[in-house]
């Protein structure tokens, strides 16, 4: 069994009703760099190893075992978990492939993380290290776990603050689709209330085919939805809606 494999067979059973997993990683409470270059067999002495994952609602930790040269294990030492609403913010540190994450709550001290975004052991790693912190910096995550933005709203962009901008003229409006979806694939209210903006020549449309690279370093194949401001709603295999930047779209 997989890290991935193991991870989404503890989420069954933590999961509560409703709950999406937005991002999952690896991530360690370890020292510094310069400890860890300084010490480092009692540096890999004190380091305590995760699964990280965020979603929705909730950030947890699930404590795993980290061999010396076997990598990450399938085990759950322990469940550690925070209310999304309690972050104030999230700032990273760190080089290369040795990075930090130090999470910022209203509610009690910092939490500092160590994670290796080149790490495979969790695919999502490298877009866990690069989306989470704009989630939590722009309030979306904060918003989605209190009912004020759909779990489907654009990763990592500021939704408050999107200019209005006018269709071109003489440009066809597109029309909105008519599915009957759960919440999270409902475009954010800030589209519904305005035209979506007509893409680029030779935009991917609804119902092609595509290849997503969300910055983890892998491709997945996925659905378009829609697409709007220079953004795709992908459909992964696992049924789950993203957004994405164009840019990270490819036909597949």
């Amino acid at each position: 069994m997989t890290g991935d494999e193991y991870l989404q067979s503890q989420l069954q059973q933590l999961l509560q009703p409703g709950e999406q997993v937005l991002h999952t990683g690896y991530l360690r409470r370890q020292p510094g760099i310069l400890f860890q270059s300084l010490f480092f067999f009692i540096a890999f002495l004190m380091t305590k190893a995760y699964f990280g994952v965020v979603t929705n609602r909730r950030f947890i930790l699930i404590r795993t075992k980290m061999g010396a040269w076997t990598g990450v294990q399938n085990k759950n030492l322990g469940v550690e978990q925070y209310d999304v609403r309690t972050l104030t913010k999230c700032t990273v540190g760190g080089i290369a492939n040795n990075r930090s994450m130090t999470f910022y709550f209203s509610n009690g001290p910092a939490l500092t993380l160590r994670i290796s975004p080149w790490f495979k052991s969790v695919k999502g790693t490298g877009a866990f290290f690069e989306q989470v912190p704009n989630l939590i910096n722009t309030q979306q995550l904060q918003q989605m776990a209190g009912g004020q933005l759909p779990a489907g709203a654009p990763m990592g962009a500021s939704q408050m603050q999107q200019p209005q901008m006018q269709q071109p003229m003489g440009a066809p409006q597109m029309q909105q689709p008519q599915m009957q979806q759960p919440p999270q694939m409902q475009p954010p209210p800030q589209v519904q209330q305005q035209p979506q903006m007509q893409m680029q020549q030779g935009a991917l449309q609804a119902g092609a085919r595509c290849m997503v690279a969300p910055g983890d370093g892998q491709r997945y194949p996925a659905t378009v939805v829609q697409a709007s401001n220079g953004q795709y709603l992908c459909q992964m295999p696992n049924g789950q809606p993203y957004w994405f930047p164009a840019g990270q779209v490819t036909p597949g």
